[in-house]
């Protein structure tokens, strides 16, 4: 059997699925009273200590976009010393994201010791001719990431299909269901999907048949925290799936909600 590897970056799914326990807002700057190219203009700083971060990129994505992994559509030059960026892009709404590797790349995968802006699907609306004020805050990662270092998803014959809905029963994009072996499913995961794409649909590969438990995130760290949206393909009671030796169970559906259960601090994996 021929097995591909489609590659998962370290923190990439971070920025994808770190992504965030709130509803997605627009940005509540007003923007700037003098007409000229559309775009963004702002500072970035540390997030602990209000200090200007020199050297960060700030990366555009199309709001369509399910995945924010890859390259962005638009990307500012490095943050001046006093922490300011700007750039020009057309009307439209966008995520931003501001990311700061120690090795001063612009793109790559983000390691202990880098930053990332602490909102990592920030939603800003860019009007004709104006210019949105968009200041970043930003948080160093200093821990382990969800996803191990060197992990990603080995296509193979078997394994999930299926797509994740939020309360409303619409889909949610830009999240990934997750597959552990045994039914302790507060810590990393043994297995994780593709990103949901805009039907809100995933693939969930399996190296071989057996017991599964399912869950679903849009988070980049294990133990979920109240009120961040969260799933179990079980619904109340935690159940397991049967997934054959050869072949996929189709159609699986995972309702995210509300986190409703108790944050345990020693659990905690956030990156930062």
């Amino acid at each position: 059997m021929k097995k591909i590897f489609l590659a998962l970056s370290l923190v990439g799914l971070l920025a994808a699925c770190a992504t965030t326990s709130q509803p997605l807002q627009e940005t509540s700057a007003a923007p700037a009273a003098t007409a000229g190219p559309s775009g963004l203009s702002g500072k970035v700083s540390v997030k602990s200590t209000g200090e200007p971060l020199e050297g960060a990129y700030v990366n555009v994505y199309p709001s369509h976009a399910f995945n924010l992994l890859g390259p962005a559509t638009y990307l500012s030059s490095p943050t001046s010393a006093d922490g300011s960026y700007s750039i020009d892009v057309p009307p439209g709404s966008y995520y931003v994201v501001a990311r700061k590797r120690a090795s001063g790349l612009a793109s790559g995968p983000l390691s202990p010791g880098d930053h990332l802006s602490e909102d990592s699907r920030k939603l800003v609306e860019i009007n004709n001719g104006m210019r949105a004020n968009v200041n970043l805050p930003m948080v160093k990662i200093n821990a382990p990431m969800f996803f191990k270092q060197g992990g990603g998803i080995q296509v193979t014959e078997r394994g999930v299909t299926g797509v994740l809905l939020d309360a409303d029963k619409k889909p949610v994009v830009g999240g990934f269901a997750t597959a552990y072996r045994n039914s302790d499913i507060q810590r990393l995961p043994d297995f994780v999907s593709t990103v949901t794409n805009d039907k809100g649909e995933f693939t969930l590969y399996l190296p071989a048949g057996g017991t599964y438990y399912l869950a679903a995130r849009l988070h980049g760290w294990d133990m979920p925290r109240p009120g961040e949206a969260y799933g179990r393909y079980d619904g109340d009671e935690l159940k397991p799936l049967r997934v054959p030796g050869k072949g996929f169970v189709d159609g699986i559906v995972i309702n995210m909600q509300p986190f409703s259960g108790t944050y345990k601090e020693g659990m905690n994996m956030r990156p930062y």
